[in-house]
């Protein structure tokens, strides 16, 4: 009887073992990735790659705003292997030190406004005149959510840079103020732009939405005559038929020889449930970035992919969607980036 229970309990053992070593193994074999939506077609094309090479790891991947996905991470607890955002520069203070110690800048995008021919004043529609046709009572225009992520904080940015590149202190005051329950108080040659909880749209003229490709149908439908975006969203994630305008360097944030002089003059405050975590963003290039969390699981495969994104086959399909990588790709501290992707990047200026 007792050499039967010791025989049982070994089997028992070793079969808890296997479990446990199992579960390892399932857990090793999943690469979990939070995105947003412009740099979607070159991770699409990198996983395909990727899997063609691991096939025994699985890929999955959540699309949300850039501080949704970050949030996921710091607040709701979960898992991720890579975070993308399409600004770099919130990673530090959303994420570091506590869930992230490095960030990877690797492409430029610029900002634009899109439209389509049936939206009113389209073949008047430039470069030049744009804030006076969205200022026209008959015209509504769109944004996305400052508070939910960069493509509606940099949209309000272009908007406040074109009151110093156009010279019109009214640009700003007549489109956003306006409409909306948005401020912005002048300091010097600088401006801070507040969006508070409550963005609170004034009039049926501008409406706000937290996902920016949801603004780009309502135009090819007649609901909305222009909406403010990422040339890399409107041109990888619009449906066809949407058009974009040219918009000078000063003002759509693709320049990074014009951050000190130009862009670092406006600063946009944004809401948070805590006082402690209110974010406050300096105007920089528009620049995407990713890390890979201290929590990750997988930090390897993490790696191996990376390696694949930031090679020809991502940079090739980015530069598909007017998205400029950079070659190589930044980040802020080579000692803490995967030994093995250092050879694809270069330390931060």
């Amino acid at each position: 009887m007792k050499r039967n229970r010791a025989a049982l309990a070994a089997v028992l053992a070793a079969n808890a073992i296997l479990a446990s070593c199992s579960r390892h193994s399932a857990e090793q074999k999943t690469l979990v990735i939070f995105h947003h939506g412009s740099p979607t077609p070159a991770i699409e094309a990198t996983e395909k790659a990727f899997t063609a090479k691991y096939p025994d790891i699985k890929v999955l991947r959540e699309k949300d705003d850039a501080l949704a996905n970050m949030r996921k991470v710091t607040d709701l607890g979960k898992n991720a292997d890579i975070v993308y955002t399409d600004d770099y520069s919130i990673i530090p203070p959303v994420m570091f030190p506590k869930y992230a110690d490095f960030w990877i800048r690797y492409a430029h995008d610029e900002m634009t406004i899109a439209y389509a021919d049936n939206s009113k004043y389209a073949k008047e529609m430039n470069g030049d005149n744009w804030y006076d046709i969205l200022a026209r009572k008959d015209v509504k225009w769109g944004i996305a959510d400052p508070n939910a992520g960069p493509d509606g904080y940099f949209s309000l940015g272009q908007i406040m840079l074109s009151n110093i590149f156009y010279k019109d202190d009214k640009i700003f005051d007549n489109l956003v103020t306006a409409n909306t329950a948005i401020t912005v108080k002048r300091e010097g040659e600088r401006y801070v732009v507040d969006c508070p909880e409550n963005l609170n749209p004034k009039s049926s003229k501008v409406l706000i939405r937290p996902d920016p490709e949801t603004l780009y149908p309502m135009i090819l439908a007649g609901d909305l005559d222009y909406a403010f975006g990422y040339m890399g969203s409107v041109i990888g994630e619009g449906p066809a038929g949407i058009r974009t305008v040219k918009l000078p360097a000063q003002v759509n944030l693709s320049d990074m020889s014009l951050v000190s002089s130009t862009y670092n003059r406006v600063s946009i405050n944004l809401f948070s449930d805590k006082p402690e975590r209110r974010i406050g963003i300096t105007l920089g290039a528009k620049a995407n970035g990713l890390t890979i969390p201290l929590n990750a699981q997988n930090k390897e495969a993490a790696a191996n992919y990376l390696k694949i994104f930031l090679g020809p086959i991502g940079q090739n399909t980015l530069k598909g969607v007017h998205i400029t990588p950079l070659d190589p790709a930044e980040t802020n501290d080579l000692g803490k980036v995967p030994e093995s992707l250092r050879a694809l990047l270069k330390a931060a200026q």
